[in-house]
């Protein structure tokens, strides 16, 4: 069970979250033109740390995942695509720790609050907050990046208002988000958001991904390095 890119394959059987439209989102949209280094939480099958190398292929990533099943799946992913130096730890984010900050930290987080439970635990990890926190996932930010460095989130639209909270807690800004809709006439249901430790103007946008029967073009000018029949 996988799913095939234009420039790699990403096998999910083992993973609890398997590759869906908001990782895609993400790996495509994190600004990553002047990373160099890059910190992946919760790294799950890797598909967004091997989308970032492909859209930059000289930086350096580490991919961190907690489940032991997917640290395994997203090593053998990336051992089979062309960016085999992309370096995937099993390991907590929140007792984790490095020698060398980084200036770009993206996650696609759990994101589940008070919600039911399923029988399943690993999915239960990947979705819900009980495993990372979002302020653990600000925690670890903080402490693992250089004193410019952005966050990169996907979240529901509802979280936006828990972000803020703790973007202006730590000290931090907003610097872009990108309001996300299934079609033009339905309210957003995803948030892209960039957190800057540096103070910037948020810059605010709208993506669409569906218009008629097929995409709206500008998912498909965000996704179309990707997607292998867009």
């Amino acid at each position: 069970m996988g799913f095939q890119f234009k420039q790699f394959y990403v096998a999910h059987s083992d993973v609890a979250m398997k590759v869906g439209t908001d990782g895609i989102l993400l790996g495509a949209w994190a600004d990553v033109q002047s990373a160099q280094s890059v910190l992946d939480i919760g790294a799950g099958s890797g598909l967004i740390s091997l989308m970032l190398k492909q859209r930059s292929p000289f930086i350096s990533i580490t991919a961190i995942e907690i489940d032991a099943k997917a640290a395994l799946q997203a090593k053998s992913n990336i051992a089979h695509s062309q960016w085999p130096d992309i370096k995937v730890i099993e390991h907590d984010i929140l007792t984790y720790t490095s020698a060398q900050p980084f200036d770009l930290v993206v996650s696609n987080p759990p994101f589940f609050q008070r919600s039911l439970k399923g029988p399943n635990e690993a999915r239960n990890t990947a979705r819900h907050t009980d495993s990372l926190s979002f302020a653990g996932l600000f925690d670890a930010f903080n402490r693992l990046s250089t004193l410019d460095a952005k966050l990169a989130l996907v979240l529901p639209a509802e979280s936006l208002d828990q972000i803020s909270t703790l973007v202006t807690k730590y000290g931090f800004c907003l610097s872009r988000i990108t309001y996300v809709k299934t079609t033009l006439t339905k309210p957003a249901k995803r948030v892209l958001i960039e957190v800057s430790k540096l103070k910037q103007i948020c810059l605010e946008s709208e993506l669409i991904i569906h218009q008629g029967d097929g995409y709206h073009p500008d998912y498909i000018k965000l996704c179309k390095d990707f997607y292998l029949k867009m």
